[in-house]
């Protein structure tokens, strides 16, 4: 059976009595789709014989349907629509909202409408063992919601954003009652990271702590196909390495003040004089003696060295700096932590030559795209319309959106124009030739990705920014940049 492409909210239903609700698309993957309803909707349908669009829907996560009345179900086969954003914000009254779901139509048959209101009230239900927050709805107009509405998203006007499930109503239905969406965290174990949409700050805070879970003497690699400046990034992980280790024993190794060095042992030289080594060093092997003098007093021998810049450094000395990273890893994992801040020149050093390459005992964690927020400190009178408007053509494409946002692009066909007649038009395919591109141009998803992908072709278009992964696979970053592509490259 196949599904509706274009909805994330869904009829849940029995395959045994009459009972039903709604449910509505959190999460995908290739053969299914993550729902959220409420739990007494999964009671009453029974967890047996829970169906969606004639699919049958596995139980994953359950809460108490006297408490936190959510429930997440995986329904295979229902592929291809659309996610639902959440947001973990606490709101408060007055805050205006939409919600979809089904009611009773004429036989074997259900009605979906859409309907409006406001928070009246935030509550809280108290319970012997804890108070669940809860929200006190009211719907505007003659409509009321009905019993089918159970599982329903709260969808909060001004973002967008799903911040709350439908659980219960009163008599009329005028009044209704809705569980914050944030409870979903506590019940479903193996939710998917990144699922609620987070701030600016949240994310760099997220990510921060995920390098420091992973750090325990594994090497990182943090690597972007982006130009963007992660100053911010940089700075969140300095100040977490100084809470972890100490001021003392917190390394920050810039490799950009020694881009013009030619000559790797005036680099050493020079490297150890600003880490305050003296000026006898004349190799990578004096640069390892005088790092692990210089933190061996340090009980336990704890340290962190943090580089950027270091795909600025001559070729050669990048390769002599990395075998001697390598060499002062292998010798001390357990009491030097490395990260290093980079791109395709890092990940080409972790794996270019395989088990033979200078960082493969590196993990590698991809520095998170630039957000809303992040765009908004260049571009003081960004929207978020706006933003979502140019990136539905750019699909983030750090030049392309920042032209568009210095041109002061406000929707997505003011964007196309923009780009269609500037520079960027054929400099996206320049270095590409038909027979490269046409074929793939006609697909949508073009194979697992991986930074350091097997096939030529997707190497150089993931690096050239013209992909991105999503959901391990490589996809075109947008719809507008696959019709430029085929235009330029003349494919039929």
């Amino acid at each position: 059976m196949e599904s509706r492409g274009n909805k994330s909210t869904f009829l849940i239903q029995s395959s045994q009595n009459k009972s039903f609700g709604t449910g509505f698309c959190v999460d995908q993957d290739e053969q299914g789709s993550f729902l959220v309803t409420c739990s007494h909707v999964v009671e009453e349908c029974g967890v047996d014989t829970l169906e969606v669009q004639g699919y049958k829907a596995e139980l994953l996560a359950q809460g108490s349907s006297q408490t936190i009345d959510l429930a997440v179900v995986y329904v295979k086969g229902l592929v291809d629509i659309n996610i639902s954003t959440l947001s973990s914000d606490a709101k408060e009254a007055d805050t205006n909202f939409s919600i979809e779901g089904f009611k009773p139509h004429k036989q074997e048959s259900y009605l979906l409408r859409t309907l409006h209101g406001s928070i009246k009230t935030v509550s809280q239900i108290l319970t012997a063992k804890r108070n669940i927050e809860t929200y006190e709805l009211f719907i505007e107009n003659d409509f009321s919601i009905e019993k089918g509405y159970s599982g329903s998203a709260i969808v909060c006007e001004n973002s967008r954003q799903v911040i709350a499930v439908a659980t219960d109503r009163n008599s009329n239905g005028k009044q209704a009652y809705a569980i914050p969406i944030s409870y979903l965290k506590e019940i479903w174990e193996d939710m998917p990271r990144n699922l609620f949409l987070t701030t600016v700050s949240e994310q760099k805070d997220n990510f921060s702590k995920e390098v420091f879970e992973s750090l325990d003497s594994n090497p990182l690699l943090l690597f972007s196909t982006d130009s963007y400046n992660h100053t911010d990034y940089i700075e969140h992980i300095k100040h977490e390495a100084v809470k972890h280790f100490g001021q003392p024993y917190m390394v920050e190794i810039n490799c950009g003040r020694f881009a013009g060095i030619r000559d790797s042992q005036k680099f050493f030289n020079r490297l150890a004089r600003t880490l305050g080594f003296g000026r006898n060093i004349e190799d990578s092997f004096d640069f390892e003696e005088a790092l692990i003098e210089r933190f061996e007093t340090a009980k336990p021998l704890k340290t962190f060295i943090l580089i950027v810049g270091f795909e600025r450094l001559d070729e050669e000395i990048r390769n002599s700096f990395a075998e001697s990273l390598r060499s002062l890893h292998e010798h001390c994992s357990r009491e030097f932590n490395l990260v290093i801040f980079g791109g395709e020149k890092l990940i080409r050093l972790k794996y270019s030559t395989g088990r033979h390459s200078y960082f493969n005992i590196f993990t590698q964690k991809m520095i998170p795209a630039p957000a809303f927020d992040d765009w908004k400190t260049d571009f003081n009178d960004l929207s978020k319309e706006q933003y979502k408007e140019v990136l539905s053509v750019t699909g983030g494409y750090q030049k392309l959106t920042e032209y568009c946002f210095e041109k002061k692009v406000k929707t997505a066909k003011e964007a196309e124009k923009l780009i269609y007649e500037s520079y960027f038009k054929s400099e996206l395919f320049l270095t590409y030739k038909e027979s490269d591109l046409c074929m793939l141009l006609s697909k949508e998803k073009l194979g697992d990705a991986h930074p350091y992908s097997d096939d030529e072709r997707l190497y150089r278009l993931y690096w050239d920014n013209l992909i991105v992964e999503e959901r391990g696979k490589f996809v075109w970053r947008s719809a507008f940049i696959v019709g430029l592509g085929r235009e330029v490259l003349g494919c039929r």
